[in-house]
């Protein structure tokens, strides 16, 4: 019977002792740093229609064979296109041929077959499309890897202006910024981080632009700050939180601001509703305003998610979107 006893107790180690450790939580650096953020894109992006002059009268070719605002353009005829420049170039060498334009809409291939027209005003054939191949401007970086030197900024998707389409990416890089002043955001109006950036400097490759977010590596692993946990999305409270933002020059700050309700699943990168309770920020923003998006939302000692959106009608309150999102988004 001692004999079978320690046997037992011999049996109940050994399986405690091949229990499998417990997961290791994820570290990375909250940044807040302000960048420029210049993207190209796969292709060119229709922005808008516009009516040529002909001897026929006033018609827009492209609209009229079906072409709408926010379709991405990749080929004319057979030829790819990288360039505003390209497209109208090759426009001009069908000296008034039909050709056939091919992309995509909404995530559907589409191919159409456009006839060009003759402007009276340059003598020069046109499809009455208007494009865009690149965008440029400042947001946010949220988190840095202290061991990859891999990047996160934005929370949300880099998006052509007009038609709102999501800028398919061709190559990218983020530049160094400062925040020079702020159109303070109020009710009707959001406002906005006027800034510089050093186009001649890359200090960074974006190489995603998602949904949830721009991703790629800096440029130098020497990635400064300190590396804090990540939160998963059980561990976010309703209740007091800090976005780390800058507002002036190049430094971030931490201000307080509340997480006020949990979506619970993402909904356009709306994970949570917040509120900026900081009056040294209302004071200097009015709230959340354009430019901020990005900026990590820490709670507990964790970082939790990044500012997204901003409500139009009150400065005071936007949303974020969960880190987890942004993380899985990067992989």
């Amino acid at each position: 019977m001692q004999k079978t006893r320690r046997a037992l107790g011999t049996g109940l180690l050994m399986i405690c002792m091949l229990s499998p450790p417990a997961l290791a939580v994820r570290m990375v650096i909250p940044s807040g740093m302000p960048t420029g953020v210049r993207m190209t894109a796969k292709g060119v992006v229709v922005c808008g229609m516009t009516e040529v002059q002909s001897a026929a009268g006033a018609v827009c070719p492209a609209e009229q064979a079906g072409l709408r605002t926010g379709d991405i353009l990749r080929t004319v005829s057979g030829t790819a296109i990288s360039s505003g420049d390209d497209f109208a170039e090759i426009v001009q060498q069908t000296g008034g041929k039909e050709i056939v334009v091919s992309g995509e809409r909404d995530g559907v291939d589409i191919r159409v077959r456009v006839q060009p027209v003759r402007s009276t005003a340059d003598s020069e054939y046109h499809l009455g499309l208007l494009v865009r191949d690149s965008m440029a401007g400042i947001g946010t970086i949220t988190y840095l890897d202290p061991e990859t030197g891999e990047f996160g900024a934005l929370g949300h998707a880099v998006c052509e202006c007009d038609s709102g389409t999501q800028l398919p990416l061709e190559d990218g890089s983020l530049m160094p910024a400062a925040v020079v002043s702020v159109n303070k955001g109020q009710r009707g109006e959001p406002g906005e981080l006027l800034g510089s950036f050093q186009p001649e400097v890359s200090m960074g490759r974006i190489t995603k632009n998602t949904a949830y977010g721009i991703f790629g590596t800096m440029s130098t692993k020497s990635v400064a700050g300190q590396a804090i946990p990540v939160a998963e999305r059980d561990e976010i409270e309703i209740g007091e939180a800090e976005i780390l933002t800058c507002v002036s020059g190049s430094k971030p700050k931490r201000y307080t601001i509340r997480i006020e309700r949990i979506v619970g699943r993402d909904e356009d990168g709306k994970s949570m509703a917040i509120r900026v309770t900081d009056e040294q920020l209302l004071s200097k923003t009015g709230g959340i305003v354009q430019g901020m998006s990005g900026s990590p939302i820490l709670q507990n000692g964790k970082l939790v998610g990044a500012v997204t959106h901003v409500l139009v009608n009150d400065p005071t309150r936007g949303y974020g979107i969960f880190i987890e999102n942004m993380l899985d988004a990067a992989e």
